[in-house]
C-alpha cells in the first residue's frame, strides 16, 4: 500500500506583532492563575475525532503550562458549528475538521457573523483503522503483505464496517469522497457501492460511538482519521495518497467531490485541514488567546498524535483576527 506525503502547506508572512516565543511568554505571564480570577478557564468544543488529543493530550499540557482551566466538549464539526449558530452553545474556543464549515455555518450576515475568522492548524488524512482481536485480523495481515486489496477485504463476509455520519462530521462526507475516489483511482466502479446510501443506517454512527464500537469489537473496521488511530493506539492500513485526502498534491482530484447535507450544506472534497477561532460568543476571552496562542505553538505535540503540519493560515477576514494573534498568520487560506 502507498503511503502519504506530511502534506505541509508553505506561506508568506502578512505581519509580525511581537516573536512568537515572547507571544507565549507574555500569555504565560499575563493570564491570570486558577483561582485568581473567573477568566481563568476556557471553554472549547471541538471536532469528535479530537477527542482522544485534547483530553489526554493538549488540554492537560495546556493547563500545565499556563495553569488555566481547560474544559473541553466532542461534537461532530457540523453538528457542533450548527450548535452555536442555534445558541445551544457558546464556546470560547471553536475547532473544526472542515475550514468550509467555518464558512457555511458560521461566517457571514446570514450566520449572524458568529465567526468573523479561523486560522489552519494541522493536516491528517484518512486510513482504515481495525480491530486486533477481529476474526478477520489475518486478512488485514494479508492487505499489509499485498496478497490482498483492502476494498476486497471490506467485500468478505460478515465483515462488520461502520464510518462516520455525514450530515453532521466532515469525516463522515470524506469517507463517501474516498470511495468514490478509489473506485475511479482503481477502475473498480463497484467499490462506492460498498457503502451502500450516504446515510446506511447499518454503518453509519456519531464519531466517538463507532470508535468505542469498534473497540469494544462491534465492528471489525471502520474509516477514521490517521491522528485517531495513532491516538487510540488503534492499528490501520494507510490508503494511497491519490484517495485518502491527505495530500495536497491531489488538491485537483479532491475538488471534483462534493455533497449536499440534509440541511442544505454544500460541501466539496479537499485536503485535510483542522482550524481553530475565537467565535463571537467567547466569555472569556484572555484564556481564549491562551489557548489558541497555545495550539498553535504545538506542532511537535500534534505530530506525536500523527497530524502532519500545516502553515497557519487566515480564512476569512483577516483584519479580524486578534493582534495577539498576528505573528502566526502566514498567509490567507484560499478554500
Amino acid at each position: 500500500m502507498m503511503t502519504s506525503g506530511r502534506g505541509f502547506v508553505d506561506g508568506t508572512p502578512l505581519c509580525r506583532c511581537v516573536g512568537r516565543a515572547l507571544a507565549v511568554l507574555l500569555v504565560l505571564l499575563l493570564v491570570p492563575k486558577v483561582g485568581a480570577s473567573t477568566d481563568a478557564a476556557v471553554s472549547v468544543l471541538y471536532a469528535g475525532s479530537l477527542a482522544a488529543v485534547m483530553e489526554n493530550g493538549v488540554g492537560p499540557a495546556f493547563v500545565r503550562a499556563t495553569a488555566i482551566s481547560y474544559q473541553g466538549e466532542a461534537q461532530g464539526s457540523l453538528g457542533g458549528a450548527r450548535m452555536i449558530h442555534d445558541h445551544l452553545r457558546s464556546p470560547d474556543v471553536y475547532i473544526s475538521a472542515d475550514p468550509l464549515v467555518n464558512q457555511k455555518v458560521l461566517m457571514g450576515p446570514e450566520n449572524g457573523n458568529l465567526v468573523r475568522w479561523y486560522m489552519t492548524v494541522a493536516a491528517s488524512q484518512l486510513v482504515l483503522g481495525y480491530n486486533p482481536t477481529s476474526k478477520f485480523a489475518a486478512k488485514f495481515g494479508d492487505v499489509r503483505a499485498g496478497k490482498l486489496s483492502w476494498y476486497e477485504l471490506l467485500e468478505t463476509p460478515g465483515l462488520r464496517f461502520g464510518r462516520g455520519d455525514p450530515s453532521i462530521d466532515p469525516k463522515g462526507y470524506r469517507t463517501l469522497f474516498l470511495f468514490d475516489l478509489a473506485g475511479k483511482f482503481y477502475h473498480r466502479p463497484e467499490i462506492p457501492r460498498l457503502l451502500g446510501e450516504p446515510l446506511n443506517p447499518a454503518q453509519v454512527f456519531p464519531e466517538v460511538v463507532l470508535l468505542a464500537r469498534l473497540e469494544s469489537g462491534e465492528f471489525d473496521a471502520g474509516i477514521f482519521y490517521k491522528h485517531e488511530a495513532v491516538a487510540h493506539k488503534l492499528p490501520f492500513l494507510t490508503l494511497p495518497p491519490e484517495i485518502n485526502l491527505g495530500d495536497p498534491r491531489f488538491a485537483a482530484s479532491y475538488a471534483q467531490e462534493s455533497y449536499d447535507t440534509k440541511t442544505g450544506e454544500h460541501v466539496i472534497g479537499a485536503p485535510i485541514l483542522f482550524t481553530i477561532t475565537i467565535p463571537e460568543t467567547v466569555h472569556r476571552r484572555a484564556a481564549a488567546l491562551a489557548f489558541v496562542k497555545f495550539l498553535l505553538s504545538s506542532d511537535q505535540l500534534l505530530t506525536g498524535f500523527g497530524f502532519s503540519t500545516a502553515a497557519h493560515k487566515v480564512g476569512g477576514d483577516a483584519a479580524q483576527v486578534p493582534q495577539e494573534l498576528c505573528d502566526f498568520n502566514t498567509g490567507a487560506f484560499q478554500p
